[in-house]
């Protein structure tokens, strides 16, 4: 069921779809952390949990920019399993990869 598309060395639907999930868990992680991290207390001196790596308190802007990115990346991601679903000449597949 893989379809490579029109252009040459580009990766097919299902590889990147796979990748498109494995960002999704990534970007969810990240938003959980980053949520975990601007809910914190701001005195370290009491925890019950393991530290969270990156600091605390008010949030990490770099995890913050990290989840950015990474959904970034499932958009385009997106884009592109949109622009090759549609190039399907077969229309089974085609609408199979439309759902």
């Amino acid at each position: 069921m893989d379809f490579a598309g029109g252009g040459g060395g580009g990766a097919s639907l299902s590889e990147m779809y796979q990748s498109a999930r494995r960002l999704l868990l990534s970007a969810r992680d990240g938003v959980a952390r980053v949520e975990r991290l601007a809910s914190a207390p701001t005195s370290s001196s009491y925890s019950s949990s393991a530290p969270l790596v990156g600091g605390g308190g008010a949030g990490d802007p770099a995890a913050a920019e990290e989840v950015r990115r990474v959904v970034a990346q499932i958009q385009g991601l997106c884009a592109q399993m949109d622009r090759l679903w549609r190039s399907i000449p077969a229309k089974g597949q085609r609408d199979l990869w439309k759902r």
